[in-house]
């Protein structure tokens, strides 16, 4: 019974099909006609509305150009042609038989004297789309021109009714055609409906499918079970798209957390590779490139021959490469310099990288590359230092001991000797405390236990006492002495006892760095309404150009290669501390120092600190 009634179904499907292609054919011709019928009225209006009205109204016995031009077209659409004056009265009229002709009121304005209107069949009521002419005599109105054509075209005839049976023929026959057709498809569609309950019955419930009722339509059990497998596969694409997102979910937490370990590692200061169990770079951070040259693009996937050119670097790698994949790989070192002018000293180090499941096992190698040139500079240059200072302490003790035994020798009774050993116990005895005392300062200041105990300080005082304490120390050098501190300066809040250690580093460094006949200059002034600035001047040997840059740096000593006979040359050899401390105590005030020096004309040391404001003037003590 189902099955008639999708047979009777597709018939009526298809009469309806054939109906709507019947509809669109009448409508197309319908269109064509109509276009046709407007192309010949508005031509033929408009050509008889240009002859005179002699040829269209003829004599007797004549034939009038009206009659000769309508029966010259062609067109099945025609029903009358007429020549009426501009009253309405017909002068010539030709029409098809027995076709009255539809009254119709002429244009009265010239404006509209061309033109077309849709009129009725009085008999009929047939719609016509009727043109108009004028017909002018001597420059005057002297008719209109009236053709009216059938807005329909003609239908019912044998060549329509040919047409569409021809058109509805094969449709209709292929109907049954098709209807056969999908019986014989629907076959595998029933088998493969039998599957599907199958499969439907064991994803639900395990339970065997139930078969279909006897007669029931394939198609239907078919779009039924189908429907069933639809829900089950739907559940199943849920579970999985639910898996999926939890994978995405997962991958994004690993990069999230990757991405934090790179942007850790490329902020490092030492140079970090990670190699895999071949041996191949991995990943290789930014500051690496600074260490062995090479950009880390270049680095990542390529063998080390490839872009390693430091020997050594390229066999420490080679050895991680054989000891990749050993249980037994432990932690390696070692260091290598670099040739070049001055050269460079790397610390490498290797960690092996076991598998998060066997620790066991290594996947892969971390090699850290560091660069210790500071640190062996610094060993170097304490090693020197406690050489220097041992010296330092050595030289004014052996003085001390060597008059002391004057002393107490036969020549202790001379009064001038006891002058004389006086004054140089004094000052070698000085000399070994300025010593002891910048050692301590600088200790005090690296291990951060020095406290600023601020205070209001005015400058002018701070500066004239330190430069006439120097001053009076170097009395008998033939040193020109020079100050320039106005009275109004500004004050500041400083620790006056460390402010006055860096004064008299300057100064004393400026006498001892001096010429003969040399001057030192103390000057200060305000810059601006923040900031005070001190210049402490000299026209001693300078520091050379490439060296400027080095002389804050602790140990360092500015290289003097003058004779040792000179006058003051002994006194000359600092334990390169001085400026270092300095430098260390200014930055504690959060001020700045700088230097510009000549060789062989003078060096100048410029620091400038903060103003102190007269509105916080009262919140420091005095």
């Amino acid at each position: 019974m189902k099955s008639n009634r999708l047979g009777l179904l597709i018939i009526a499907a298809t009469l309806a099909v054939i109906g709507l292609i019947v509809a669109a054919v009448h409508g197309y011709l319908a269109d064509r006609h109509e276009r046709q019928i407007r192309a010949q009225g508005v031509s033929l209006s408009r050509s008889l509305a240009l002859l005179p009205l002699e040829q269209l109204v003829p004599g007797d016995g004549q034939r009038s150009v009206l009659h000769t031009a309508v029966g010259a077209q062609r067109s099945e659409g025609f029903v009358y042609a007429l020549l009426v004056s501009p009253a309405g009265a017909p002068l010539v009229e030709f029409a098809l038989p027995g076709t009255p002709v539809p009254a119709g009121a002429l244009p009265r304005e010239p404006a509209g004297w061309y033109g077309e209107r849709a009129l009725r069949m009085p008999d009929s009521g047939r719609r016509i789309i009727e043109f108009i002419g004028p017909v002018m005599h001597q420059g005057n109105l002297a008719g209109f021109v009236r053709l009216g054509y059938f807005a329909d075209p003609p239908w019912g005839g044998v060549e329509q009714l040919s047409f569409a049976g021809i058109l509805a023929l094969p449709i209709f026959l292929l109907a049954p055609f098709f209807y056969l057709l999908m019986r014989r498809e629907i076959r595998p569609l029933a088998r493969l409906a039998d599957q599907l309950a199958q499969t439907d019955g064991g994803a639900r419930s395990g339970r065997p499918a139930v078969a279909a009722a006897p007669g029931a339509d394939p198609l239907s059990e078919f779009v039924e079970r189908f429907g069933r497998f639809l829900s089950v596969t739907e559940a199943r694409m849920s579970e999985l798209e639910a898996q999926r997102l939890d994978a995405v979910a997962s991958s994004r937490l690993i990069a999230y957390d990757k991405g934090k370990v790179e942007v850790a590692l490329q902020s490092l200061p030492e140079g970090i590779l990670v190699l895999d169990g071949a041996g191949l770079p991995v990943f290789a951070n930014a500051s690496l490139e600074g260490l062995v040259g090479v950009p880390p693009e270049q680095i990542v996937g390529q063998p080390p021959k490839l872009w390693c050119k430091v020997p050594a670097l390229l066999a420490f790698l080679t050895r991680q490469r054989m000891r990749a994949g050993v249980a037994t790989f432990l932690p390696t070192q070692a260091d290598i310099v670099l040739a070049g002018s001055p050269p460079r000293f790397l610390s490498l180090s290797a960690q092996p990288l076991p598998t998060p499941q066997d620790s066991s096992s290594v996947f892969g190698t971390l090699v850290v590359i560091r660069d210790t040139t500071q640190e062996q500079l610094s060993r170097t240059a304490g090693a020197d230092f406690v050489m220097q200072v041992s010296h330092e302490l050595k030289t004014p003790l052996a003085s001390i001991v060597a008059y002391a035994e004057l002393l107490m020798g036969d020549d202790g009774a001379d009064p001038g000797l006891h002058i004389e050993a006086v004054n140089v116990i004094h000052d070698e005895a000085q000399r070994m405390a300025g010593l002891i005392n910048n050692l301590l300062n600088i200790a005090k200041i690296d291990a951060g236990t020095t406290a600023l105990k601020r205070q209001r300080v005015h400058l002018h005082d701070l500066l004239v006492d330190a430069f006439e304490s120097q001053r009076q120390g170097a009395l008998g050098q033939g040193l020109d002495f020079r100050i320039d501190v106005p009275p109004n300066l500004g004050a500041a809040a400083l620790d006056k006892d460390l402010f006055r250690i860096a004064l008299n580093n300057l100064l004393s460094n400026a006498i001892k760095y001096n010429q003969p006949g040399g001057f030192i200059a103390l000057s200060a002034e305000e810059e601006g309404d923040q900031t005070l600035v001190i210049r402490i001047r000299d026209g001693g040997i300078g520091i050379p150009a490439d060296q400027v840059e080095r002389i804050f740096d602790k140990y360092y000593r500015v290289a003097d290669n003058r004779s040792d006979s000179r006058p003051g040359a002994a006194a000359r050899k600092g334990h390169g501390l001085g400026l270092h401390l300095v430098r260390q105590i200014i930055d504690l005030h959060q001020g700045s120092i700088t230097v510009q020096s000549t060789p062989g004309q003078g060096s100048e040391f410029c620091i400038r600190v903060r103003k102190l404001a007269a509105v916080y003037e009262e919140a420091l003590p005095a």
